[in-house]
């Protein structure tokens, strides 16, 4: 596998959701509220005919966690391979990292579901982001309610001690069977990640489909 940086590439996508930016050779410093610095890199291999990439991307508040998201896809080059990494960063985990980092950008907020939950004695804000679907159905298909559903329920069973938690959901089908669920938590797997999703209701009349949520909750006193 071969590594490269994209910070440049993180960069302008930044500037173009309104945040400020400057980047030293490890990281791109921004402007937001909670001062979140980002650091990326993209790991591929090329093949006959494609290139396989992984974007990485870091994301680090003032206060100090640490946020990791990847996204893979396939491309004919691999300047098309890591458009369609960002281009899957950008739909699913960018606008709420850029919510919970305090952006006002108006677009960046119409892209994030904002809420409250009460889950034990604790109140959180939750920032939703967008499902994220992949399909090479011609027909437009939408994922089962049940999926959101589960990832709620999934994230209000667990023990939240921190004052910020992070989720990411994940499931594909193939045909007319589900053979890939994840849901890690703080980037780590919980217990149930290997099952949560298995038992989705399947899609009628699709080869491939796959679905991804991104959510991060923050104690509202933070």
């Amino acid at each position: 596998m071969l590594e490269i940086s994209q910070n440049e590439n993180l960069a302008s996508l930044l500037q173009h959701h309104g945040v400020g930016v400057h980047r030293d050779e490890e990281f791109v410093y921004t402007d937001l509220p909670r001062k979140t610095k980002f650091k990326t890199r993209i790991v591929y291999r090329e093949e006959r005919q494609a290139v396989n990439s992984q974007l990485d991307i870091l994301a680090i508040p003032q206060q100090g966690e640490h946020i990791y998201e990847s996204f893979g896809d396939v491309g004919t080059t691999l300047e098309d391979a890591v458009a369609r990494n960002f281009q899957n960063f950008s739909r699913g985990s960018l606008h709420p990292l850029l919510a919970m980092s305090g952006s006002q950008d108006p677009h960046t907020l119409q892209q994030v579901e904002t809420e409250e939950w009460k889950i034990g004695d604790t109140t959180w804000k939750a920032y939703l982001g967008s499902l994220t679907p992949k399909t090479n159905s011609k027909n437009s298909v939408s994922p089962p309610k049940e999926f959101f559903q589960r990832i709620e329920s999934g994230i209000r069973s667990q023990t939240l001690a921190n004052r910020l938690h992070w989720f990411r959901s994940y499931y594909a089908q193939f045909n007319d069977q589900i053979t890939i669920s994840e849901f890690l938590m703080d980037n780590q797997p919980v217990n149930e990640s290997g099952t949560l999703f298995l038992s989705l209701p399947t899609l009628p009349d699709t080869d491939f489909y796959s679905c991804r949520n991104f959510i991060i909750l923050q104690k509202t006193d933070s």
